[in-house]
């Protein structure tokens, strides 16, 4: 590899091909055993509700996709804003609050 610099693979955002498919392989299991999984679920939700939400949340994780947390590390300069930019930025704050 080239210094600091991708020289091979995939390129950056392209879907891992494998994860991919098996997505697809565990959405189509799930797709033909809906009426089973329901009554499955059912049947754990009697004796442990929580644990039947587990399994609803950890079967989902292979069919839709996770977000990813964001964050904002921004500075902003207030000094280099106009009144109006100022009053603007006050405004939708109120409407934020």
């Amino acid at each position: 590899m080239a210094r600091g610099q991708k020289t091979g693979g995939r390129e950056k955002g392209t879907p891992n091909v494998l994860t991919k498919e098996i997505r697809e392989v565990y959405q189509e299991l799930l797709e033909k055993n809906l009426d089973k999984v329901d009554g499955w679920l059912q049947e754990v939700a009697k004796d442990n509700p929580d644990r039947a939400l587990n399994f609803i949340i950890r079967l989902s994780e292979f069919v839709v996709p996770k977000l990813q947390s964001t964050s904002l590390n921004s500075s902003l300069n207030f000094d280099n804003l106009t009144d109006a930019e100022l009053d603007a930025l006050i405004n939708r704050i109120k409407i934020l609050d």
